[in-house]
């Protein structure tokens, strides 16, 4: 079974959530920690064997997440990105892998009703 290291990235809709930073990396059965953060926002986040750089943007009630995602280490696994919208929709990336190989992404126009909690952003080893 392929050990699952994840990366959260929280951005929420608000000014009110912004500001708060918390990055680490997580293993095996590890809790997510992540980011809090408003839209128009870009982020950087790292396990031990991925990288991933992606910039949020909200306008008009939608909300736009693009980046990239690299494979960091010759593991065996691939990384990958994905976010998941407040109505439990999920978008994913490319699996960038082997070591170097790197994926970009684009999840657009995606709508959110709660400008609270727009979207939940992943970096994942799988």
């Amino acid at each position: 079974m392929s050990k699952i290291r994840t990366m959260m990235a929280a951005c929420a809709a608000t000014a009110a959530l912004a500001g708060g930073l918390m990055l680490s990396t997580g293993s095996a059965g590890a809790q997510p920690v992540g980011v809090l953060a408003k839209c128009d926002s870009e982020h950087h986040a790292e396990t031990s064997g991925a990288d991933g750089d992606w910039t949020i943007s909200c306008s008009g009630g939608k909300v736009d997440v693009f980046g990239n995602v690299t494979d960091t280490e010759s593991d065996g696994e691939c990384a990958r990105v994905y976010a998941v919208y407040n109505d439990g929709s999920k978008q994913y990336s490319k699996k960038a892998c082997p070591k170097g190989e790197t994926q970009e992404f684009d999840f657009t126009a995606k709508s959110y009703n709660d400008s609270s909690n727009a979207v939940k952003v992943y970096l994942q080893e799988l």
